[in-house]
């Protein structure tokens, strides 16, 4: 996975009015895509920095990094890790399991491949995913102290480049 060239996005309520947007800026070095024809050999392993949120405020951020949210000092990673992939080449539809504030809940997501070819040199493939999860579901407690105050459900948007290796 380029981190360059990637961003996982994503969007959630705030207080009832408005979506709130931010990105995580590090995605990591053990990240892993395989893409085949047959998508029962396709498998994906995201694993992001959870201290890595930008939401464009110091201030929303360092709450984000907190114990009300993504406790990030206990649990520095965000991992997904594909169990089964169907679909046709270019379309997919993701199973797996995602790790977060120290809670593992099954999630599916819909990817989709974006673009492919050879860029200096270098095989390359765009790929982009979306799914929804619940905070509740993962342990939030913000969420379940604060009803309405954000969430419950966060939108997210994975955008990767990625190279042939």
């Amino acid at each position: 996975v380029d981190n360059v060239h990637s961003a996982v996005l994503f969007r959630t309520l705030h207080v009832g009015i408005a979506e709130a947007h931010g990105r995580f800026n590090r995605i990591s070095d053990k990240s892993l895509i395989v893409l085949d024809p047959d998508p029962a050999k396709c498998s994906v392993l995201l694993v992001v920095e959870a201290d890595s949120v930008d939401t464009a405020s110091e201030n929303r951020d360092k709450h984000l990094r907190s114990g009300d949210f993504f406790n990030a000092k206990e649990f520095p990673e965000i991992v997904f890790e594909s169990q089964e992939v169907r679909g046709q080449d270019g379309a997919w539809e993701v199973v797996g399991e995602l790790s977060f504030h120290g809670v593992t809940k099954g999630v599916t997501a819909k990817a989709r491949r974006v673009g492919q070819g050879e860029f200096q040199g270098k095989q390359k493939v765009g790929l982009v995913a979306e799914l929804e999860i619940d905070m509740q579901d993962f342990g939030i407690e913000m969420v379940k102290k604060n009803p309405g105050a954000v969430g419950p459900k966060v939108a997210l948007t994975i955008s990767l480049e990625c190279e042939k290796k």
